[in-house]
């Protein structure tokens, strides 16, 4: 039964999206508010988990990215994307222009860190999403990954696992292919792999 209504839900979620869209062209008060309480929470914790944690800084991101949404919506294009794909995309850029202001690399706060011992093993491809028990452990696990991953690859886990985008959404977040984001994700797995093997011995 749930693998009938799976498939109506989306269909609902996509003209509730295509719905919001359209009132946003309008400048309907009321859609505005809808957006900001709709997204504004995930598009904080995705901020958030790019920039160390700092959540007053992903708080300044997610309403610049929602505001920018408001301002180009005409610019949406659903034939493209549907409107959540398109709202990380805006985020991922003002979050990649703050990275590169602050000219650092990423560090992980204390309270986001985990033992790479309790990261699960990630061969086979399984989705570690599945193997946790929540996306806020999930993001802890990745967290820890990032000492060793590139911008690239820690974004494309990110997104993949805790925000839960499929490799063609994530193509279309970060501009690449769906081959090259598939790529990405096996190479930071691997890497997974060999951390978790180093600190075994």
């Amino acid at each position: 039964m749930a693998t009938e209504t799976a498939p109506a839900q989306s269909i609902v979620s996509l003209e509730t999206e295509m719905d919001l869209a359209r009132r946003l062209r309008q400048a309907d008060p009321s859609a505005h508010a809808e957006l900001f309480s709709r997204f504004g929470p995930a598009l904080h914790g995705f901020a958030a988990s790019r920039l160390s944690g700092d959540e007053q800084l992903a708080e300044e991101i997610a309403v610049q990215s929602l505001g920018a949404a408001v301002t180009t919506i005409r610019r949406f294009n659903p034939r493209k994307s549907n409107l959540r794909t398109w709202l990380y995309g805006i985020a991922r850029r003002l979050v990649y222009v703050e990275l590169r202001r602050q000219s650092r690399r990423k560090s992980v706060p204390p309270s986001a860190q985990v033992p790479i011992a309790e990261l699960p093993e990630l061969s086979d491809g399984d989705d570690m999403a599945a193997s946790v028990t929540s996306r806020l452990e999930a993001q802890r696990q990745i967290s820890e990954l990032s000492r060793i991953l590139s911008e690239a690859e820690m974004e494309v886990l990110t997104l993949h696992y805790v925000e839960q985008f499929s490799l063609e959404e994530i193509g279309r977040i970060m501009g690449r292919s769906r081959r090259a984001i598939d790529s990405l994700l096996t190479r930071a797995r691997q890497k997974a792999r060999e951390r978790l093997a180093s600190n075994g011995q």
